[in-house]
């Protein structure tokens, strides 16, 4: 703890290294993530594409396959996820709709538990049935390079914008607790802080755990308030030495 407040006093800089290093660890994990997770999908994506395909959409209505209607129930975190193409009806009945998507001869229609979307087929499509899987495994390796090479810059700059809105926030704090510190300070105390409340959000993820982002705010807010008061200069004894 003692090396923690002895960086945020004394050190120099505003802790964009550990702020970059941080986002090169968030990138990387999310790359392996994506290389691991994304090609379990695949499988289920071919089932659908060898289920529904192939569709042909000319001057905004399904022309092929006509008078058709196919169904399928897939089950997503425990709920029904319902797949239809009816191609017998240009619009969807109204009524009770299980959460889903239903593609009618003119519609996409998108279905949830509070509302009913609907959007008007524009372009044509071909929708061919085939193997999917060389081009998706082809797909996953460039988003997995992409991660890889533009994640670390967009993560740092995010974590650094937030950072320096705690920064900004902890001047409230500075005035519950009447001391003062510099903005390098604030940086570089919040960027402590925020790797660390980063951290422990990711554990409680795995965990099955979602830390909302007014959680993670409350918590920054009460460590600043907890902190200040070790790393701030004292106001009155900064009116005092005038």
């Amino acid at each position: 703890m003692k090396t923690i407040f002895n960086y945020v006093k004394n050190s120099k800089g505003i802790g964009a290294f550990w702020i970059f290093i941080l986002a090169l660890i968030v990138a990387f994990s999310s790359a392996y993530s994506a290389k691991k997770l994304l090609p379990i999908g695949i499988p289920y994506f071919q089932e659908f594409a060898d289920t529904f395909f192939p569709i042909s959409i000319r001057n905004g209505r399904v022309v092929y396959p006509e008078n058709t209607i196919i169904s399928k129930i897939y089950h997503v975190d425990g709920r029904p996820l319902v797949l239809t193409l009816n191609t017998t009806k240009d619009f969807l009945d109204e009524g009770d709709h299980t959460t889903g998507l239903y593609l009618t001869r003119s519609y996409l229609y998108s279905v949830t538990d509070d509302k009913v979307q609907r959007q008007k087929l524009k372009t044509d499509v071909d929708l061919v049935r085939q193997d999917y899987t060389p081009l998706l495994n082809n797909l996953i390796k460039y988003i997995v390079r992409g991660i890889f090479i533009v994640g670390p810059f967009l993560n740092f700059l995010f974590f650094l914008l937030a950072v320096v809105f705690y920064a900004y926030v902890t001047g409230f704090a500075c005035l519950i607790s009447k001391v003062s510190m510099a903005f390098k300070e604030k940086m570089r105390l919040n960027t402590v802080l925020f790797i660390g409340v980063y951290f422990v959000s990711s554990l409680c993820y795995y965990v099955g755990f979602n830390l909302s982002i007014l959680s993670f705010f409350l918590i920054m807010l009460a460590l600043q308030l907890i902190l200040v008061k070790r790393v701030g200069t004292p106001v009155i004894s900064q009116a005092v030495s005038k």
